[in-house]
C-alpha cells in the first residue's frame, strides 16, 4: 500500500509528464511558442543589424537562426518538463514568492546551458580552423558578461513568467476552455451534446464532524488531487467542484470513446483502495465515491460580469444530479442513465451494464431507467 503524500510520487515528476499524452502535449505547445519567440527574435535582431548599416561579414543570419531555434527547443523540453512536472507542486507547497524563486533558480540554470550549448555550436560552425581551448572559453567569458547576453536573459525571464501565467490560467478554466475565452466560442450561447458525471463523497458529514474543519479541509484537498489525473486521463473536463462533489463533463465522442465516462469512476475507487494505507495513516478513513451519468443536449455560454466562466444549463445536469442522488437508495456505487447506457461501446470490454431501478422524471409519461456497471 502507498502511504506516501500525492505529492511524491513513486516515480519521479520529471519522468512522469512524458508518460502521460495531456502532459506532453503542454510540453510539445511550450516547446512550440519558446521556439516561435526565438525565431522572431533571430529575425528582429537581423534586421535591426541591418537598419544600423553594420558591418555583417561573416554572419550567416540562416545558421545562427537555426542554431537558436534548435538550442530554444532543446530548453523547451527541458524547460517545459520541468514546468509542467513541478511548477503546480511548488505554488501549493510553497509561498508564490518562495516557488517563483524555485522558477527562477532552474530557469537560469537551463537559460546558462543553453547558451553555452548554442555559443559552441556557433563557434564550431563559424570557425574554419580549430579556435584553441583557452579562446574558446575567453569569447565565450566574454559573451555571458556582455549586454547581449543581459539583454537575452531578461527577455526569456519575461517569455518563461508568461509562460507560467499561461499554465496556471489554463488550469484554472480547464484544458480547452482558455482558447474558447479567446477565441469568444461561447460569448453567445450554445446547443451541444454532453455527458456529465457527478461525484460525490459518500458519509461527507459524518468525515467533517470526525475531522474536523481545518483537517477535514486537508482531506478534501488531498482527494481532489488524486481524482483529477485519473479524470483528465480518461478525457474528461472538470466543470466545477461544490464542497465535497466533483462535476465532469465529456465531449459525447471522447466520453464515450474506450468508455471513458464509465472507466474514470472505476479508476477512482481503484485509486482510493490503492492509496488506503496514506488516507487512513493521515485521517483514519478512506475516501469512496458515488457517481451518476447522463447525456444529452446542454446550452453552453460565458456567464458572470467580474468573474467570468463557462456555464452549462438544461435538464440533462439536473437529471445527472439526481441520478447520483439514487446511488444510496439503489445501494450501489455507480449509476448511468438509459440513454447513455444506448450508446456506450460495451462490446469486449468486459463491462456490462445491469438495470437497478427507474428515476421518475416530473412532466414525462415514463420513467428512467438506471443502470450499475459490472464486470463480466
Amino acid at each position: 500500500m502507498n502511504t506516501k503524500h500525492p505529492d511524491t510520487p513513486d516515480t519521479p515528476p520529471i519522468l512522469e509528464v512524458f508518460r502521460s499524452k495531456s502532459e506532453l502535449d503542454k510540453i510539445l505547445w511550450i516547446t512550440g511558442i519558446w521556439v516561435f519567440f526565438s525565431i522572431s527574435q533571430s529575425v528582429y535582431d537581423y534586421l535591426v543589424l541591418l537598419s544600423q548599416n553594420v558591418n555583417l561579414a561573416g554572419y550567416d543570419f540562416w545558421t545562427s537562426m537555426m542554431v537558436n531555434a534548435i538550442a530554444t527547443f532543446v530548453a523547451g523540453m527541458i524547460g517545459g518538463a520541468i514546468l509542467v512536472a513541478y511548477l503546480q507542486r511548488w505554488v501549493r507547497n510553497h509561498p508564490y514568492g518562495q516557488a517563483l524563486v524555485y522558477i527562477l533558480i532552474a530557469f537560469t540554470l537551463i537559460i546558462f546551458f543553453v547558451t553555452v550549448l548554442a555559443f559552441l555550436t556557433r563557434v564550431s560552425l563559424a570557425a574554419e580552423e580549430g579556435l584553441p581551448e583557452k579562446d574558446i572559453f575567453s569569447q565565450l567569458g566574454h559573451h555571458i558578461r556582455s549586454l547581449t547576453f543581459a539583454k537575452d536573459y531578461f527577455l526569456w525571464l519575461f517569455i518563461v513568467l508568461l509562460t507560467i501565467a499561461g499554465i496556471l490560467i489554463n488550469d484554472k478554466y480547464g484544458p480547452g476552455n482558455l482558447s474558447s475565452f479567446f477565441m469568444g466560442r461561447y460569448f453567445r450561447p450554445k446547443r451541444e451534446e454532453h455527458i456529465f458525471m457527478f461525484l460525490d463523497l459518500r458519509a461527507s458529514t459524518y468525515i467533517a464532524q470526525v475531522l474536523g474543519e481545518q483537517q477535514y479541509f486537508n482531506f478534501i484537498k488531498d482527494v481532489v488531487r488524486d481524482v483529477t489525473p485519473v479524470i483528465l486521463r480518461h478525457k474528461g473536463n472538470i466543470y466545477q467542484y461544490v464542497g465535497d462533489e466533483v462535476t465532469v463533463s465529456w465531449w459525447m465522442k471522447s466520453g464515450l470513446n474506450k468508455l471513458n465516462c464509465i472507466r474514470c469512476p472505476i479508476e477512482v475507487r481503484k485509486v482510493f483502495n490503492h492509496r488506503s494505507s496514506y488516507y487512513m495513516a493521515q485521517y483514519g478513513v478512506v475516501p469512496d465515491f458515488k457517481a451518476g451519468l447522463h447525456c444529452g443536449p446542454v446550452m453552453v455560454g460565458e456567464i458572470g460580469v467580474v468573474k467570468r466562466d463557462i456555464a452549462f444549463s438544461g435538464e440533462v445536469v439536473g437529471t445527472a444530479a439526481r441520478i447520483q442522488n439514487r446511488c444510496n437508495h439503489l445501494e450501489v456505487n455507480l449509476l448511468i442513465s438509459h440513454d447513455l447506457k444506448e450508446l456506450l461501446p460495451w462490446e469486449g470490454s468486459k463491462l456490462k451494464p445491469e438495470h437497478k431501478g427507474d428515476l421518475l422524471i416530473k412532466g414525462k409519461m415514463e420513467n428512467l431507467p438506471l443502470y450499475t456497471v459490472v464486470s463480466e
